[in-house]
Formats: structure tokens, C-alpha cells, sequence
């Protein structure tokens, strides 16, 4: 019996001790914005293209680019958000900045791409998109500074098309050619009490994105 009484008083030291060894690798509770980017891009500014025409005064910038041979690009900046359906995330507000698919923070000068799931609710306020899509319905609509249109031009693939997007300001026009499942939107990412203009497009089979920023000649 005595024996057994020592057998019991051991097993519960060895289990303290592992409970103790547990708790000290776990993962402290630490704030991902901070520790958990893989990949930040920089953004390029005041661009010009022989897909873009731009009669305004309105400047240009690169936010991000991953498609082949389209906008100047050059180098491979590639990334795989592991979702199928990259036209159906949303583009959130968070924390001063926009969040697409939860791994996407764009800030006023450079993006930060995340090996993990941000720690956002799916309550929270989404960006409100002016979309074409495959329905081929060409939308036309007033923004915060004038007019835009998104014109369907043709299939890309399976999962995307091409549009024409045009931005008509007081001061002239922009037009953007052969966008892939266009978007737009309107935020004031800097805060000035303006909006800046954005289109984005995606491509799902090939996980290649687009970001356009149109702001005032002064911002940025």
C-alpha cells in the first residue's frame, strides 16, 4: 500500500511539471499587426502606362501589382491568399487602414501582407464596391468628386473579365484599360476630409490582384 501511495505521489508531480512546460511555450497573446507580416510592398506613385490615359489633374499610384505584363510590372510580386473565391472578400475598415481577405492591410504608404488571419469580426463595417462582373451591365454612377462608369470589353478566363473604367473629374478624365473584374471605391485613407478614388481587380484561377489609388495632386 505504501508503495502504491508513492506511485500516485509521483504521476501528479510528472503531471505538474508538464502542465508547467505547457504553459510556458504557450504563444503569448501579442498584437499581429506588430509580429505576424511576412511581406511589406511599397507603393508606386504618380504612374504612367499605355493602359491609362489621364487628361485630369489627378495623380496616379500603384498600391499593389501582381499581374504579368500589365501596368509596368516587372518584378514577381506574387501571394497566395488560400481562398477560392478572391472577388467575393470583402475590403474592410481596420485600424486606420483598409483589410482585404484578412491578411491584406493597406495603410497610407506601403501594404502589409500577413501569414495569418487577421483578428477582425465579420460584422465589421465593409467598403461599400461599384462592380461590373460577367453580367455585362456597363454601371454608371456619381462619386464624392464626379462621375464613373465600368465598361465590360471581353473574357479574360473562367473567372474573369476585362473592363474599361472611367473617371470623369472637372479637370479631365482618366481612363483605365483592361482592368480584370473591376471595382471601385471610395476612402479617405489619409484622413484629409476627401476621398481618394481606389479600383481594384482580381483574378481568382491565378490569385493575381490589382491596386489603384487616384488622389489629389498634393496627398501623399
Amino acid at each position: 500500500m505504501k508503495y502504491f501511495i508513492y506511485i500516485l505521489l509521483g504521476l501528479v508531480v510528472v503531471s505538474c511539471n508538464n502542465e508547467t512546460a505547457i504553459k510556458t511555450f504557450e504563444k503569448p497573446n501579442t498584437d499581429s499587426l506588430k509580429t505576424d507580416s511576412i511581406l511589406t510592398f511599397s507603393y508606386k506613385n504618380n504612374i504612367s502606362d499605355v493602359n491609362i490615359s489621364n487628361s485630369s489633374d489627378r495623380k496616379i499610384d500603384i498600391l499593389f501589382n501582381s499581374l504579368k505584363h500589365y501596368l509596368g510590372r516587372q518584378k514577381k510580386d506574387r501571394i497566395n491568399f488560400r481562398v477560392e473565391c478572391l472577388t467575393c472578400q470583402p475590403i474592410k475598415e481596420y485600424k486606420g487602414g483598409l483589410l482585404f481577405a484578412k491578411r491584406f492591410f493597406i495603410t497610407q504608404d506601403q501594404i502589409q501582407f500577413f501569414k495569418n488571419d487577421l483578428n477582425i469580426s465579420d460584422d465589421s463595417k465593409s467598403i461599400e464596391l461599384y462592380t461590373e462582373r460577367q453580367e455585362k451591365t456597363n454601371p454608371k454612377f456619381q462619386f464624392s468628386a464626379g462621375k464613373c462608369s465600368i465598361k465590360f470589353q471581353g473574357i479574360s478566363c473562367n473567372d474573369a473579365v476585362f473592363n474599361k473604367v472611367k473617371l470623369s473629374y472637372p479637370t479631365g478624365t482618366i481612363i483605365v484599360d483592361s482592368l480584370i473584374n473591376a471595382d471601385f471605391f471610395e476612402y479617405d485613407l489619409n484622413k484629409d476630409g476627401q476621398m481618394e478614388q481606389y479600383l481594384f481587380g482580381a483574378r481568382n484561377c491565378s490569385q493575381e490582384i490589382v491596386f489603384l489609388r487616384i488622389r489629389k495632386p498634393k496627398d501623399y
